[in-house]
């Protein structure tokens, strides 16, 4: 009996947090990931400029927290992007992506359901690393945004996943060892206003940064670590996700068909 898209789902769930178990260092690594950023931009604050300016040009009440909230939502954003197009890669080296390509299952399909476990855990890991500095500075205020944090992370994987997927098929498509992903979310920080503002950009990524799903998450966590209410801006951010959400994932299906059939056609890898 074929297995369910469901099915995959759960065994992608099961090696993931199997992949966790078994690599501690990794898990260690994402807690530390934005502390270590703060370090880093608190120390280039102290020695080029001050505190209360960076807040001030961020349109931000804490900047020590939402340092740490930007950084929690740039790293689960971005991982996304990482996650499945080294799914691909990972499979094609140990030789199982041409077994994966003749289940009944289309390859879009086993590509999402390899994005779910990370689209859910990286996020939950990485809100959980904040919470620390949310009930530190913010008290019980503190856990509500970071809960506002994770639900607004996990939606702005819906747009992510889609391109994802695509940056996964060319991945396969081009037939090189080298991940693109590495090259792409660079630009996606760059793009996403995480650590400084979108408008100090040229006006060319200004325009590109309307389109990147990323910068619409940092707008909202900044909205909502400095306010801790869900503003207009946030409810324009959350429209804009959800559009993206269905326009991106609708344009990218008949494209992943017209790259699972030239995958197929110089198989085997």
């Amino acid at each position: 009996m074929p297995s369910s898209f469901f099915d995959v789902v759960a065994a992608e769930f099961y090696a993931y947090t199997r992949f966790y178990k078994n690599n501690r260092a990794m898990m260690i690594a994402a807690f530390i990931w934005p502390y270590l950023m703060v370090l880093i931009l608190l120390g280039l604050g102290y020695l080029f400029g001050s505190l209360s300016q960076y807040a001030v040009r961020m349109g931000v009440r804490n900047p020590v927290f939402f340092i740490v909230s930007a950084s929690t939502v740039a790293m689960s954003s971005t991982f996304i992007v990482d996650e499945v197009a080294n799914y691909t890669l990972y499979n094609r080296w140990n030789g199982t992506l041409s077994y994966i390509l003749l289940t009944p299952m289309r390859l879009p399909k086993q590509l999402l359901a390899a994005s779910i476990p990370s689209t859910l855990i990286s996020p939950a890991i990485s809100v959980t690393s904040a919470l620390p500095v949310a009930l530190y500075f913010e008290g019980l205020r503190g856990a509500a945004i970071i809960a506002a944090l994770y639900a607004v992370i996990v939606l702005g994987m819906i747009p992510l996943a889609g391109l994802s997927v695509l940056i996964a098929g060319l991945v396969l498509t081009v037939r090189e060892e080298t991940n693109i992903a590495n090259s792409i979310t660079p630009f996606l920080l760059l793009v996403s206003g995480v650590f400084y503002p979108v408008a100090i950009l040229p006006k060319a990524l200004q325009l590109i940064a309307i389109a990147v799903p990323v910068k619409y998450v940092v707008d909202i966590a900044r909205a909502i670590a400095s306010t801790g209410t869900f503003s207009h801006e946030v409810f324009l951010a959350i429209y804009a996700l959800t559009f993206m959400a269905f326009t991106y994932n609708a344009l990218v299906a008949p494209l992943l068909g017209a790259i699972e059939e030239k995958v197929k056609r110089y198989a085997p890898f």
